[in-house]
């Protein structure tokens, strides 16, 4: 089944349920021929919308173009399925018509495994909003691959006037003592020979790569500096609080 066919098993489908909002999206945005067919049994959007007695449908479908005298493969026109007096009434038929239970060839997906695989609306009724949904869902699977990508930490330097964290972003391939290290010095504008230890809080000490490996997102963490002088490029955050540091010995 190629695409075209596709959608008009989708049409013929929304009408059955009584999906108006699919229908109207497949009629109007997709321009689905109101008056396609069935391949096997040469039944309309139409046909099913009498044969359920969903009046919205067959009203919105006869707006459409839909032609209320195709026969199926038995010869069955519309209003000749329906047992709805609304329904016989705008197709023009009489209200004391015998409704005929027509046989099918087959016996549709639509009766054989209810609830259908398109019960959901197909598509929004306004495109513009069609084309923001599918960027928010990208967006969101973006943004969830990433978080999925990255272990977030909390760091800040042990024993400084800062008591506030920062928050890292560790990348998860690479959860390494050497790649924790780097980063925490990095984003706490810290030199590599200043740093004693990394300390997980509240009394951890990270030495090695499975360590690194066992650490969870938000988890807080300390570098511990040694008792040298430090530079005020060392001491604070990059750069951002320079005037709340003063000049100390780190104590560990």
């Amino acid at each position: 089944m190629n695409e075209h066919q596709d959608l008009e098993e989708k049409l013929r489908e929304a009408a059955s349920v009584g999906d108006i909002e699919s229908v109207k999206v497949l009629v109007e945005a997709k321009h689905v021929d109101v008056n396609s067919k069935n391949a096997v049994n040469q039944w309309t959007a139409l046909h099913w919308a009498s044969k359920r007695n969903q009046s919205a449908i067959v009203s919105y479908l006869l707006l459409h173009g839909a032609d209320k005298s195709l026969p199926n493969k038995d010869g069955d026109s519309p209003v000749m399925l329906t047992s709805s007096t609304e329904i016989r009434n705008m197709l023009g038929g009489s209200g004391q018509t015998e409704t005929r239970q027509s046989e099918l060839p087959i016996t549709p997906n639509y009766l054989a495994n209810p609830p259908f695989p398109y019960t959901q609306p197909v598509v929004t009724n306004n495109p513009t909003s069609m084309i923001d949904q599918s960027r928010r869902e990208t967006s969101a699977a973006n943004g969830s691959n990433r978080e999925e990508d990255e272990l977030v930490l909390k760091f800040r330097i042990a024993n400084s006037d800062e008591r506030d964290f920062i928050e890292v972003e560790l990348d998860r391939g690479n959860l390494t003592f050497e790649a924790l290290l780097s980063l925490a010095c990095r984003e706490l504008g810290v030199e590599r020979r200043l740093v004693y230890k990394i300390r997980k809080l509240p009394d951890t000490i990270v030495r090695k790569d499975k360590d690194v490996r066992r650490l969870t997102n938000f988890q807080a963490m300390e570098l511990v500096l040694t008792n040298k002088a430090i530079s005020s490029s060392s001491r604070h955050y990059g750069n951002i609080h320079a005037g709340a540091m003063s000049n100390q010995q780190i104590l560990y």
